[in-house]
């Protein structure tokens, strides 16, 4: 048998027996005592920061009243979409690493945490009017629905009980006033539904990550991932053609010379001619040498052939800055090939700064899983003051990261220490493979 669509108009009569209003009218008051648990010390708190705002403490209290929108915003998603199947997915924040100073910074750029303050300003009087609206379609339905009850209590029948009102005069206002009170209680009960619709609209709005706002990031993170991508792939090139010409390319010349000049003198001092041939293949050697750290630096066969960890073992280990591996990675797992090269270029580029800049005595390179990222922070003691600036090795660093769709932090106060944090995402699942030769 086919499956009857539901009446309209009877749902409509029944609505204030139908539990969803039961639950609606107590979603309702529970809102009003959150609104003003969450907006009385909130408020008090952000107030109280601008008002002491050039005293400097005062962006603590900003700091406290953020974090606790966010607390509260939290607390407000559950509760208006409690029972829900589908539930919108609560929109993403800042990441808040490295020091006081880029906690802070990171808190008051995040759009998303100024959005919690915005609803938690806007929820006291919105579930003041809510609750206000209910009440007064809930109290005046029902005392009208009660008239035959209270009216001869109110001295306006001329029998007592309910034999005026039907026998005497009254009976044609009290009828209209009980049918109206019926009418406004179905109305009252529509109105809670209708009233917790509207407030679960203002929370997906505010506290949740919209379709269209979504798809609106997700465009711009790519269009950002593919402009880094370009920066760095043009640097690549650029590096490895001023490589070439500034190494290889030198001691190909060098070598070309010197066997010209001993092809000259073979016949008339071959003493001479042997001395330059010698000369020749030590350019020779060395040339291969340059070309074998070029080739190391694009795609070195150790990560090929081993992966990450082995290759960051061989990293760490040649190093002029004392410096200690500690990974989380099982020594033969495989990870997606961009994510490891790009976590391996993360490594040599930071060890690469430190041994430059930094003046530290002492280094440590982190790998490890969270969740589907791919963590790798490289910490030193040095000097710090370390910042991603233009044609830098950091920046490329950043474009790198950002160029796979990752993330990357710096925290380099000055004095010291300074904490290089990428997070790069597993795109693919990783798997545990032997060494080719252990196949």
């Amino acid at each position: 048998f086919a499956r009857r669509a539901p009446n309209p108009v009877r749902a409509f009569v029944l609505s204030p027996v139908h539990p969803e209003t039961w639950r609606a009218n107590g979603a309702i008051a529970l809102g009003l005592l959150t609104g003003i648990g969450a907006a009385a010390p909130i408020l008090a708190a952000l107030s109280t920061g601008l008002t002491i705002l050039l005293a400097g403490i005062g962006i603590v209290f900003i700091a406290i009243a953020i974090e606790g929108s966010r607390l509260a915003a939290r607390i407000e998603r559950r509760r208006a979409f409690a029972g829900e199947t589908a539930r919108p997915a609560p929109h993403p924040y800042r990441p808040l690493r490295g020091g006081i100073v880029d906690l802070l910074r990171a808190e008051f750029a995040d759009e998303n945490r100024w959005r919690d303050v915005l609803y938690v300003a806007i929820n006291l009087p919105l579930s003041v009017i809510e609750f206000a609206v209910a009440a007064t379609f809930w109290i005046v339905g029902l005392s009208l629905l009660t008239t035959p009850i209270w009216y001869d209590a109110a001295g306006g029948a001329s029998l007592p009980g309910f034999l005026g009102p039907l026998l005497g005069h009254d009976l044609v206002p009290i009828t209209i006033r009980t049918l109206a009170g019926a009418a406004l209680v179905m109305v009252a009960a529509s109105m809670s539904q209708l009233l917790i619709a509207l407030h679960r609209g203002v929370v997906a709005a505010l506290l949740c990550t919209s379709e269209s706002r979504e798809l609106r990031r997700q465009v711009a993170a790519l269009q950002k991932s593919r402009s880094a991508v370009l920066d760095v792939e043009a640097s690549e090139l650029h590096r490895i053609e001023r490589d070439l010409h500034d190494g290889a390319q030198q001691r190909l010349v060098m070598l070309t010379i010197d066997l010209g000049l001993a092809s000259e003198r073979l016949d008339d001092d071959p003493a001479a001619a042997k001395q330059l041939i010698v000369e020749g293949q030590e350019q020779a050697r060395q040339a291969l040498a340059e070309l074998r750290d070029l080739v190391r630096g694009i795609a070195p066969s150790i990560l090929l052939d081993r992966g990450l960890v082995a290759a960051l073992e061989s990293v760490t280990g040649r190093g002029p800055v004392p410096t200690t591996l500690l990974s989380e990675l099982a020594p033969r797992e495989r990870l997606p090939p961009v994510a490891e090269r790009t976590a391996y270029f993360v490594a040599t580029e930071a060890l690469a700064n430190v041994a430059k800049h930094s003046g530290a005595t002492r280094c440590e390179v982190r790998c490890r899983r969270e969740g589907s990222q791919l963590v790798v922070e490289v910490w030193d003691d040095g000097r710090g003051g370390a910042k991603v600036g233009p044609g830098g090795g950091l920046e490329g660093l950043a474009g790198r990261v950002a160029g796979v769709d990752g993330s990357l932090s710096i925290s380099s106060p000055p004095g010291g220490p300074t904490l290089v944090h990428a997070e790069i995402p597993l795109v693919e699942a990783a798997t545990t493979e032997p060494p080719a030769d252990e196949r």
